[in-house]
């Protein structure tokens, strides 16, 4: 991406990180609980538009469809036109991870409030402010790095960098213990079912893409060796768990 477009995602992060710890932190103690909600929403909408913004730079705007002699007779038709002039772009924008972060920021907006959702989205803003800011060959992050916010931060994002394996591999057990958790609360009050498919589509989608592949494969190999007692004492388990393989396989 360009200068202007890379500065401009930055930004963006950073506001996402801001707001998401204004949600995290327990600023209700001192007076400041009508702030949670805004701050979550707020979050959340500044990575959607950073998301957004993303995509445009790296793949360009997705082309307006032409639509010539719409009735309500022919709609399918229509709409089937549309997305044939889209499937380029989609194919594209779909093969870059920050297409499948859009669609988990999209499914937590329209869901209940989750700090682990917030976590997740977190770690990768971070990441994208501390790389930029810790780049010394880009000149316009000079500034960054003389600010004091940055010099205090400076020696713990040295520490994070030195871990980022470790890092990035307990933030995917973070997204699929998420999915487990969406699960496990069918079963109760506050169950989120529409969120639970959306948000296993999301997994899927993770899975299969060749970036991410290898980090949630791993992932999964992990709890299924800690969920292995739990297999041998019940059973009757198996037969689901080897369903949910089976879905999270390309399809033909």
């Amino acid at each position: 991406a360009a200068l202007p477009a890379r500065k401009t995602v930055v930004q963006g992060h950073l506001i996402t990180l801001v707001l998401g710890l204004l949600y995290i932190l327990p600023v209700e103690f001192v007076g400041l609980g009508v702030l949670k909600r805004p701050a979550y929403l707020g979050s959340l909408w500044c990575n959607i538009f950073t998301l957004l913004y993303t995509l445009k730079s790296n793949y360009g705007a997705p082309p307006l469809p032409q639509i010539s002699g719409f009735s309500m007779s022919n709609w399918r038709q229509t709409g089937q036109a549309a997305l044939q002039q889209l499937a380029p772009w989609l194919q594209k924008a779909m093969s870059g991870v920050d297409f499948h972060w859009l669609f988990f920021v999209l499914i937590w907006i329209a869901a209940y409030p989750s700090v682990w959702a917030v976590v997740i989205i977190g770690r990768r803003s971070l990441w994208s402010v501390g790389s930029y800011c810790s780049n010394e060959n880009l000149p316009e992050t000079a500034s960054w790095r003389e600010s004091r916010p940055w010099k205090a931060f400076a020696p713990t994002w040295a520490k994070l960098k030195q871990r980022e394996a470790e890092v990035l591999h307990y933030s995917t057990l973070a997204e699929i213990l998420l999915g487990i958790w969406l699960v496990v609360s069918i079963l109760m009050p506050w169950r989120q079912i529409l969120t639970c498919i959306l948000y296993w589509n999301f997994l899927r989608q993770r899975y299969q893409v060749p970036r991410s592949h290898e980090a949630h494969l791993k992932a999964w190999r992990q709890i299924g060796a800690k969920a292995q007692p739990l297999l041998q004492a019940a059973p009757f388990l198996q037969k689901p768990l080897d369903m949910a393989k089976g879905w999270f396989q390309p399809q033909a």
